[in-house]
């Protein structure tokens, strides 16, 4: 055996690799579940929550309804912050591969997105105390009450943020998974692709070309939808890819290029 050869020390000890692996393999279920739960919980929101947008009147509704409501809020509430904990969870994994990049994607979803989420529930919770407020005035079915009820539901501004936020960090992660290889590349770059649709939905609701909660608009949400469920099944089952991972966090050590063993 040379000196070079007692020269080379390993970076980290097998227990240490084990451990690693064992802390991103929770970490991918942990955000896996994260991702089921906020995208459940969106659903249900939405289905929870269509009586009150279909209604005429939905400060009067809403005043009558008000245990629909206040689960609507406590739905959107459920839903932001499942998806704000996904980059709090994988932010150690995600930092091996670009710090910058990491930090950028903790801060847009983990506060700026859940910032939106907070906005919107308190827009539902606002509901019942206005409705009953006009209600026990002139009445909820004038035609300002009516405009009122409709803004504070739609909250077409927030919705609107929040999309092109969610956006963002979705891209800043794809762009993460691309470069990490942590999980296969075609999911990362399915998600690419579908960004540009889930904004255009969005975009196109805002200038009335086609209408909110439409079948045109859920159709260009779904390829992104569906991409999010199919990367969480896919941490929960499969977890990081343990070779790209161990290379990217440094646990992968041996001889340097050259040395004469």
């Amino acid at each position: 055996m040379t000196d070079l050869q007692h020269r080379i020390v390993p970076t980290t000890t097998p227990v240490e690799h084990h451990g690693s692996v064992r802390e991103h393999r929770a970490a991918a279920t942990t955000a896996g579940v994260l991702y089921i739960t906020g995208t459940v919980a969106g659903v249900l929101s939405v289905a929870v929550s269509a009586p009150v947008r279909g209604a005429v009147d939905p400060l009067a509704y809403g005043a009558e309804h008000s245990g629909t409501v206040v689960t609507v809020a406590l739905l959107v509430l459920v839903m932001g912050l499942s998806l704000a904990l996904v980059p709090v969870v994988l932010f150690p994994v995600l930092r091996r591969v670009n710090e910058v990049l990491a930090v950028g994607y903790l801060i847009v979803r983990g506060a700026v997105e859940t910032a939106c989420y907070v906005l919107l529930a308190i827009g539902w919770l606002l509901v019942v105390p206005l409705g009953e407020a006009l209600a026990a005035g002139a009445g909820t079915g004038s035609p300002a009450g009516v405009r009122v009820g409709n803004l504070v539901i739609d909250a077409d501004a927030t919705n609107a943020v929040l999309t092109l936020v969610f956006c963002l960090g979705a891209a800043l992660f794809y762009v993460l998974l691309y470069r990490s290889r942590i999980v296969p590349r075609w999911i990362a770059w399915w998600g690419l692709v579908a960004i540009p649709f889930y904004v255009a939905a969005d975009l196109l609701a805002i200038y009335a070309v086609i209408g909110a909660n439409s079948s045109a608009q859920t159709v260009l949400f779904m390829p992104l939808a569906v991409q999010e469920m199919v990367l969480a099944v896919w941490m929960i089952a499969r977890g990081f890819r343990p070779a790209a991972m161990a290379t990217r966090s440094g646990l992968v050590s041996g001889p340097p290029a050259g040395a004469q063993l």
